[in-house]
């Protein structure tokens, strides 16, 4: 439902509701009138609020009367102003729970029914507010009101369907050239001492190969479950020994209710050297968002999880804990966001000097080009303070990261896509054996099937 639809039902009922404190309904002669028994005070804090309503003010409505919720709740007149006020500031459940209290005690008041289902309508619950909506346009309502609310109701009517469960298998092959297939650093020795091949910057091509699944498994419109799992084994012909085998998966729910959305979550990998095992990761997601307008959304994510290796190195094993703040912007085919990020790494085994905090920043671009091509692009900072010390040293390292990919999509035949893409990071540190930069250039090709 368009903004302005929605700012005119508010105005019509206040309107009609509100032209004194003694309010009788907007339809219906003769429903029962909404009758307040109040003293001076109270009188003056309702017109206030009236007058703060019928100018647009809803968030200064509001922080005047909720203080005086413990005071004046099951007046219902003040009910039904505190749930204007909490639903045109993006308060949806508190709104429903005023608009209740008001028709509990006045259950002919039309104006808080009419809120009501608007309440229940931002928060995408249509079969909720249809009936009410239905039970206003049986009142006889003035013919303003009427065609907002027959426009309530077209736009219910006008909303999708539940979608169905979705199961898609995919395949995907990516081949390319990586400058620094270990990521390690570029000299030879390090405090007098040669260092082994294996840890000195290594090039090498690679080629990798994927599958997996994607199961989409909607509850309604506003709620759906996603299990994913894949599986990829990447080779390196010039540095075998970092050729890696990793299983990763995650399920995860997400929601939407009103102005608010997010996700939550549970996801890992198994990652697996030369056919041992290497790592394992598994930890929780979790974001919440608000939508601010028709171009801004903010969110808020935490993640944490335990990172364990090997038990030839096992001194590397930490609890991560992250967190970002982000900001996006949407615009024709595009989006745009910047996140702050911080969190930690919390040694497991005493004496690891491998726990560090972590601060850092990105900007991610994603972005539509005509009818079958998608643009990703980002570029960000971390910087990692660790805890301990590097042969006697502190240890502070400075990592910038960046990422493009060009998607096009059904490529020749329905299915296909083609994706190329370049990496590339950066890592300095106080610690020289730290150091390193990596470029990655990469084709690769997805087919995705139902």
């Amino acid at each position: 439902m368009p903004y302005k639809t929605r700012r005119d039902a508010g105005m019509l009922c206040l309107l009609l509701l509100l032209s004194s404190i003694c309010v009788a309904p907007a339809f219906a002669e003769d429903a029962a009138a909404v009758t307040v028994t109040a003293d001076a005070e109270t009188r003056r804090l309702l017109f206030r609020a009236e007058d703060l309503l019928g100018n647009g003010l809803f968030q200064r409505a509001y922080d005047l009367l909720v203080p005086e919720e413990a005071r004046l709740a099951g007046n219902p007149l003040y009910d039904y102003l505190l749930g204007v006020a909490a639903l045109d500031s993006g308060r949806y459940s508190e709104a429903v729970f005023s608009l209740q209290r008001s028709l509990a005690v006045e259950p002919a008041f039309s104006g808080a029914r009419m809120e009501l289902a608007r309440a229940y309508y931002e928060m995408g619950r249509g079969g909720l507010a249809r009936p009410l909506f239905v039970m206003l346009l049986d009142e006889a309502p003035p013919l303003p009101v009427r065609s907002v609310l027959n426009n309530y109701i077209r736009a219910i009517d006008a909303l999708p369907a539940t979608p169905t469960s979705r199961l898609t298998a995919f395949a995907d092959m990516q081949f390319g050239y990586d400058s620094n297939a270990n990521g390690s650093t570029g000299e030879q020795q390090f405090l007098g001492f040669t260092l082994s091949p294996n840890n000195v910057e290594t090039s090498s091509s690679f080629i990798e190969l994927g599958t997996g699944i994607e199961w989409f498994v909607p509850r309604s419109t506003q709620l759906s479950w996603t299990v994913s799992g894949r599986a990829s084994q990447r080779v390196n012909p010039d540095a075998s020994f970092v050729d890696a085998t990793i299983l990763s998966g995650r399920a995860r729910m997400n929601w939407q209710r009103g102005a608010f959305f997010g996700r939550a979550g549970l996801d890992g990998y198994w990652g697996a050297r030369e056919g041992k095992s290497n790592e394992t990761y598994g930890g929780l997601d979790a974001l919440l968002g608000r939508r601010l307008n028709k171009r801004w959304d903010l969110t808020l994510g935490l993640r944490g999880g335990a990172q364990r290796f090997d038990e030839s190195i096992e001194v590397l094993d930490v609890d991560r804990f992250l967190y970002t703040l982000g900001v996006t912007r949407r615009f024709h085919g595009a989006l745009v966001s910047l996140q702050a990020i911080g969190g930690e790494d919390a040694e497991v085994h005493s004496g690891s000097p491998y726990g560090n905090s972590k601060i850092g920043s990105r900007l991610s671009v994603n972005a539509k080009l005509g009818e079958s091509a998608l643009l990703f692009a980002s570029i960000g900072t971390l910087k990692s303070d660790y805890d301990g010390l590097f042969f006697g040293a502190a240890r502070e390292d400075r990592q910038l990261t960046s990422f493009v990919q060009l998607e096009f999509q059904n490529f020749l035949t329905k299915g296909l896509s083609i994706a190329p893409r370049i990496r590339y990071v950066e890592n300095e540190s106080d610690i020289p054996l730290y150091e390193y930069d990596r470029t990655e250039y990469g084709l690769m090709f997805r087919w995705t099937g139902k």
